[in-house]
């Protein structure tokens, strides 16, 4: 797997990586690109934090505390680590520094090669599938589900997103890892091994989780679908009402459904295009003309990151609800002299209204 940037590659021959036109092009792209990934990260750092106040806020006044939620909420702090750690990655990239020693590999395997940033996002895949198949379990076999499907299954499938994620990214990170000259190279000596080691890469980690996305919410919609007909023609002829508390339940499930959905579309659209590009360097025999795409590809797939807490944020009721509480606290009163005692006063009184209005 070459994961190395443009800069690192003139460690081969410099005359010719210097008047080499591809390589020159690498080097643009990769400038301008390096500013929006950590535009990207910065942004995204702040979103999915603010997102993950309101999940967590939101589970912590869930009288059922759904195990649905603990999912969203690993999906969300992976989304924030990783946005985390894509900010350090790419201020130590734009350092230049010279590795060397025990600390150089270090940094050349975690951070250079964007090992740390890799482990998150592949975490935040294998979370998005288990709470899929976790959503279709409930959903289309809710009898077998309610038996058989146990909250430590739930905690053991948001480690299990931790630890595959990391194992996923970091044994080949360190195997394939290289410091030469005060730069940080990784590959695969060998073609086969290259082709074979992106080829399963892009097997599980996008053709499986794509498979169980169409799948299981292809299911889900059929199902939900049809029990709203049920519903339909019960409440038509009058021969059942459905309580206000079943209605309730049924809302929220539906509304979690299409928030998933549309983060599984996202997932799906930003993170094609970087699974082609790996595949196309792992075929071609000049991998330095292919380098431009390197950060273009990665830019969606963090750019994916970054869109997820707004997608929370307008479709998911609970982070809505939870950011327009924050707001109303933090909203003076009309008419009031901001830092006036009546305005304080005031302040607390329209809190206090509407957590009881809202609960």
């Amino acid at each position: 797997m070459e994961e190395t940037s443009a800069t690192n590659r003139t460690t081969g021959n410099t005359t010719d990586a210097l008047i080499d036109p591809a390589f020159q092009l690498a080097l643009t792209v990769e400038f301008y690109f390096k500013y929006a990934i950590l535009a990207i990260g910065i942004f995204g750092t702040a979103a999915n934090a603010l997102v993950l106040y309101a999940l967590t806020a939101q589970q912590a006044r869930d009288a059922k505390k759904r195990a649905i939620n603990f999912l969203i909420i690993n999906q969300n702090l992976l989304d924030l680590v990783s946005c985390l750690l894509l900010v350090i990655t790419v201020c130590i990239q734009m350092g230049n520094i010279y590795l060397t020693g025990a600390l150089g590999y270090f940094l050349c395997t975690v951070f250079v090669n964007s090992t740390s940033t890799h482990c998150t996002v592949n975490g935040s895949i294998i979370n998005l599938v288990v709470l899929t198949v976790e959503r279709y379990l409930k959903v289309v076999h809710p009898f077998w589900s309610k038996k058989n499907l146990k909250r430590w299954m739930v905690y053991a499938g948001m480690a299990f997103a931790w630890i595959g994620g990391i194992a996923t990214a970091a044994p080949v990170s360190f195997i394939t890892s290289r410091l030469h000259n005060g730069f940080c190279i990784a590959y695969l000596e060998s073609p086969v091994s290259h082709w074979t080691f992106a080829g399963c890469n892009v097997f599980i980690l996008f053709v499986i989780p794509l498979a169980v996305f169409i799948y299981c919410y292809g299911r889900i919609v059929v199902v939900i679908r049809r029990q709203m007909r049920v519903m339909a023609g019960h409440n038509a002829e009058g021969s059942s009402q459905m309580n206000a508390s079943q209605a309730q339940s049924k809302r929220v499930k539906w509304n979690v459904i299409k928030t998933m959905i549309i983060v599984s579309v996202a997932f799906i659209v930003c993170c094609f295009p970087v699974n082609m590009y790996v595949l196309l360097l792992a075929s071609s025999a000049q991998k330095s003309n292919l380098s431009v795409g390197q950060y273009p590809t990665m830019f969606l797939v963090y750019l994916n990151v970054c869109m997820n807490p707004f997608i929370y944020t307008m479709k998911h009721e609970g982070v809505k609800e939870q950011l327009a509480r924050l707001v109303s606290c933090r909203k003076p009163n009309d008419g009031d002299a901001p830092g006036s005692s009546s305005n304080r006063a005031g302040g607390t009184h329209q809190t206090g209204a509407g957590a009881v209005a809202q609960t």
